[in-house]
């Protein structure tokens, strides 16, 4: 026989072991950078999806702000005797378990502050007005007032719209003077809509907790001397805003007024910041004065928040701004904290809003040394900060009127 040609032969054993094992390495190599990709991509998608998130937050809060105030200005609530809201309110810091200090309530079971080494959120209110359905109130027949002898019945001018009471229940809203005086939650439980040239009235429900000043004092619901009124009832609006930690996962929530129950807005914010520009004619009109922040009259002495000030640190100009009424006239020092806060609210024109939105999932192949952006111990979450100022328009100049001329 003849030997075999070299054509003939088949791999050896070592050349299949070596193939296999190349192979092996290219699969290998193969598997990790396609591993290696996925992941990059995935954590690119989350990214992305917080810079959306972010956006959408930013657009939401922007509308809300933009239309704080609406209808009723900066004039305040009255929902107690101890409790006077304005149209926009910033808690800074707030213990939201208990409450202390906000018109938020107590959660003890449904909030959670963050854990140490994460930053803590401020909380936000907000009001307005919706004018659907309003109604334009009018002196009750023979006298000079538009609460009518009882005490739970308004009038109104004729034809009322019935809107306020819905088929689902009576609407909550507020009265509003055009003549800055204290405004008055109220729910409207029945519309009488009287004919052409005949008075309509409305009625509310009494029982619920009202200031003496909405409920027992007949001067506010009369026209003084001097006043500009325009009473109307407006279906109240707003938003409230906090960041929740409960389950470990930051949460951006929103409730609505004269709700209870709190929902989710987004999975994303982990700290939601808010300044407050307030209007000081000691200053260039042009020039916001904010709080927290610097003090032009006197930069050793910064600003803190306005929900921290009170009378002593009114009384050393840090929480201090022009003492004038809408006449010009000088009005004289204020006696409690409750009262400072509420000049400086209602002058604040203008909010800065800094969210802080982070990733929900952790890269673990991140750098873990060092401090991030935020200038947190760096945890394999990526974060992206949005800061934005938003003009508070519906909010009036009233009590931030330029003196008249040889006015002191």
């Amino acid at each position: 026989m003849k030997p075999s040609s070299l054509h003939d032969r088949g791999f050896t054993l070592l050349e299949v072991m070596i193939a296999s094992a190349i192979g092996v390495i290219v699969l290998t190599t193969g598997l990790v950078v396609g591993t290696q990709m996925q992941k990059r991509a995935l954590f690119e998608e989350q990214t992305m999806t917080a810079q959306v998130t972010g956006r959408a937050v930013k657009e939401m809060l922007t509308l809300d702000v933009s239309r704080a105030g609406m209808g009723m200005g900066n004039t305040p609530i009255s929902f107690s005797d101890t409790d006077e809201r304005s149209a926009i309110t910033v808690w800074h810091q707030p213990d939201l378990k208990t409450g202390a200090g906000t018109t938020l309530g107590a959660d003890p079971g449904g909030y959670e502050p963050p854990p140490a080494g994460f930053p803590v959120s401020d909380a936000l209110q907000l009001y307005w007005g919706d004018t659907n359905g309003m109604i334009t109130l009018s002196a009750c027949q023979g006298k000079d007032t538009v609460r009518d002898t009882t005490p739970s019945i308004f009038c109104a001018r004729p034809q009322a719209s019935t809107a306020m009471v819905t088929p689902t229940g009576p609407a909550l809203a507020v009265l509003v003077s055009g003549g800055n005086k204290m405004a008055c939650p109220v729910s409207i439980t029945a519309v009488t809509p009287g004919a052409a040239g005949t008075l309509s009235s409305f009625t509310i429900n009494t029982a619920l907790p009202q200031s003496s000043i909405c409920s027992t004092t007949p001067g506010h619901w009369q026209k003084s001397g001097g006043d500009i009124e325009n009473w109307v009832a407006l279906r109240l609006s707003g938003a409230a805003y906090r960041v929740n930690w409960k389950g470990g996962i930051p949460t951006l929530e929103y409730r609505a007024p004269g709700t209870t129950t709190w929902s989710v807005l987004s999975r994303d914010v982990e700290q939601l910041s808010v300044r407050e520009g307030v209007v000081n004619l000691g200053i260039n009109q042009n020039q916001l004065d904010w709080y927290p922040g610097e003090n032009p009259l006197s930069p050793s002495t910064p600003h803190p928040p306005i929900s921290d000030c009170d009378v002593a640190k009114y009384n050393l100009g840090i929480c201090k701004t022009d003492d004038k009424s809408s006449s010009g006239n000088t009005l004289a020092a204020p006696t409690t904290t409750q009262e400072v806060i509420k000049r400086l609210r209602q002058r604040v024109r203008e909010l800065e809003v800094t969210l802080v939105i982070r990733t929900r999932r952790i890269n673990r192949d991140a750098n873990m040394t060092g401090t991030d952006e935020e200038g947190l111990a760096k945890d394999g979450y990526t974060r992206r900060r949005y800061t934005f100022r938003v003009a508070a328009r519906n909010m009036t100049v009233g009590l931030t009127r330029p003196p008249a001329s040889g006015t002191p």
